[in-house]
């Protein structure tokens, strides 16, 4: 071997390491490569002249093909080893039938020492029988695979016409196209007069590194060409349904509306956080924040899903909910509240108040709901402020039950412990409330509420927990609208999903309405002490009779059922001046006046 196929060899392990790293968004790994192993000038960093150099040209368009594509090149090579395959190799190369110099030494020695079988031909030959075996059972692994939309997976398709983005986001340019990669058609013959394999390389490019450097992050380097095309989901979406690029315009309004300035960095704790569920056993249902600051979503998924868990015929017990019980509840609880969000904004432009519902609507036009799931690349990590909108992706669903199938195949990234899914999901949030302007209308301008959607400290305003609980951007928790010096400030107009009860109430500072204390299911998010938590009953409570409630905080790590039992027909306990009284039975009060609670055992939370 000689020196210049070994170098080229170590320049395509280089660059299949370094694109590998980029599609997982291994940025700091990454980083450490570039300074112990500087580039040289004869560095690869185009993704399609890896996939070239190493002959992958036939696994490349296999992985193109299926529902569930693998994200990185040095994937596919691994998945087809353990599948017994070889790298794919031009016709008419070495003799031997072994794999390439470069090939095998990216691949080490297994691959080397792989049988090879005939090559493939496009023409009138054919596969060997061994050949085509191995192809069929790849081809049935992939098809068997759990078909789940990755926002990796987000990539270009040659497509005849795009669906016209929605009006109310054009003058944002969330529907602006991406650049075109269509198919650049057959090679010529190569001097063995077998045809080159290396079609259609140019569709491996997804939206985000299209021409660009291996280790480029999310920056695309290539002009868009008007002929452009959008980003389309490689995953099992229903029909109809396509995923566009956010913008950069709309990336930027987002930041203003969630910040206050355009580009803003988010919190640590924000960009490490995800719907996973606790691994507490005694709490099945339960979902896990990691750190403070994303309270007020977390908590608002977590009431949603336990209303769709006890909305369920029969109504399902949190307490002893199975996996795929509470999987098909989060997912529902999600799409639930993006739906109501987007019927909500549909009724306003129809200058209507009717009630969201649970079913759908199918059609078109400005005034029907219209839904938008927001996607990142790399395992849902969060972009770098001005390149997410690029990076990002957003899927549209006109109805209630695309959306549900949507959320239900982005489910495993959106529950990542290591991605952005609630920061993409407040996002999606936004844009099915027809985009940062239509919820900044919805926002009291008194100046009483907030400007932003995050407040200081990186906390949820209450705006942003009434987005996502009640599908309404209101500033405030009072039922019906209230004037103030001439200026109108809006409240709940109609019973709420879920409640909402606040410490503030008991010290006299707000008053909640009756729209959220006494909502459809049984059901409260608790506001205590700058904290969402929740509480709920497994039936509606019986007001002339003992009855019990459950409490769960997603940040205390709790790893235990704490349950209280309120007793109407007893008075609560006397206190002497300067005892310490629970918060929660303080909150608990604004709605219940009076009533004893007992902790059953269970040492008060003070």
């Amino acid at each position: 071997m000689s020196d210049d196929t070994t170098e080229s060899a170590r320049e395509h392990a280089d660059a299949l390491v370094r694109e590998h790293l980029a599609r997982r968004g291994l940025r700091q790994t990454l980083a450490a490569m570039d300074s112990e192993a500087p580039r040289t000038q004869h560095a690869i960093s185009s993704r399609v002249a890896v996939a070239k150099g190493l002959k992958m040209d036939r696994l490349v368009r296999r992985n193109k093909e299926r529902d569930a594509p693998l994200a990185s090149l040095l994937e596919m090579l691994c998945e087809a080893l353990e599948l017994n395959e070889r790298p794919i190799r031009i016709e008419g190369g070495a003799s031997n039938g072994a794999p390439t110099a470069v090939a095998a030494h990216a691949l080490g020695a297994a691959a080397a020492a792989q049988p090879a079988a005939p090559a493939l031909r496009t023409g009138a030959g054919a596969r060997s029988g061994a050949d085509a075996g191995r192809a069929r059972a790849l081809e049935r692994d992939g098809a068997n695979r759990e078909a789940v939309a990755r926002p990796e997976m987000l990539v270009m398709r040659d497509a005849g016409s795009a669906a016209a983005p929605s009006a109310r986001f054009a003058a944002g340019g969330l529907g602006r196209a991406d650049g075109d990669l269509s198919d650049r058609g057959r090679q010529p013959l190569d001097q063995a007069g077998a045809m080159l394999l290396d079609e259609d390389v140019g569709d491996v490019h997804d939206a985000y590194d299209a021409y660009g450097d291996v280790d480029a992050r999310y920056t695309r380097v290539s002009a868009p060409r008007p002929s452009a095309l959008p980003a389309q989901p490689r995953a099992s979406l229903p029909p109809g349904v396509r995923a566009r690029e956010l913008g950069d315009g709309v990336a930027a309004e987002l930041s203003l509306l969630f910040h206050g300035r355009p580009h803003a960095e988010w919190m640590a704790s924000w960009a490490r956080q995800g719907f996973g569920f606790s691994d507490v056993d005694a709490l099945p249902f339960a979902l896990r924040q990691r750190r403070g600051g994303t309270c007020g979503v977390i908590a608002a998924i977590q009431a949603l899903l336990l209303r769709e868990l006890l909305a369920a015929s029969p109504p399902i017990d949190p307490l002893r909910v199975g996996r795929e019980e509470r999987q098909a509840a989060l997912a529902r609880a999600l799409a639930g509240s993006l739906w109501a969000i987007a019927e909500a904004a549909a009724a306003e432009r129809r200058g209507a108040h009717a009630e969201p519902g649970r079913s759908g609507n199918a059609g078109g036009g400005a005034d029907c709901a219209l839904a938008s799931l927001v996607t990142f690349p790399a395992r849902m990590a969060l972009p770098p402020p001005r390149e997410l909108g690029r990076a990002a992706s957003v899927i549209d669903a006109s109805s209630r039950e695309q959306l549900e199938q949507c959320v239900a195949a982005m489910l495993p990234e959106l529950q990542r412990t290591d991605g952005a899914a609630v920061i993409a999901f407040v996002y999606s949030a936004v844009l099915s409330a027809g985009g940062p302007a239509a919820v900044r209308a919805q926002i009291d301008s008194t100046g009483i509420g907030s400007s932003t959607l995050i407040g200081a400290h990186g906390y949820c305003t209450q705006e942003l927990v009434n987005l996502v609980a009640t599908g309404v951007a209101l500033s405030n928790v009072f039922d019906g609208d209230k004037e103030l010096d001439g200026m109108v400030m809006r409240g709940l107009s109609r019973r709420a999903p879920v409640g909402l009860l606040s410490l503030f109430e008991r010290y006299g500072h707000v008053a909640v309405g009756s729209n959220l204390k006494a909502p459809m299911y049984p059901v409260w998010l608790a506001f205590m002490e700058s904290h969402y938590t929740v509480v709920f009953a497994k039936r509606h409570p019986d007001a002339q009779a003992p009855f019990d409630l459950w409490y769960y905080d997603m940040l205390a790590n709790q790893d235990y059922e704490i349950r209280v039992t309120l007793d109407p027909t007893r008075e609560a306990a006397a206190r002497a001046k300067g005892d310490l009284v629970p918060p929660l039975e303080d909150t608990l009060h604004t709605k219940w006046p009076g009533v004893h609670i007992s902790w059953n055992g269970v040492d008060p939370l003070l």
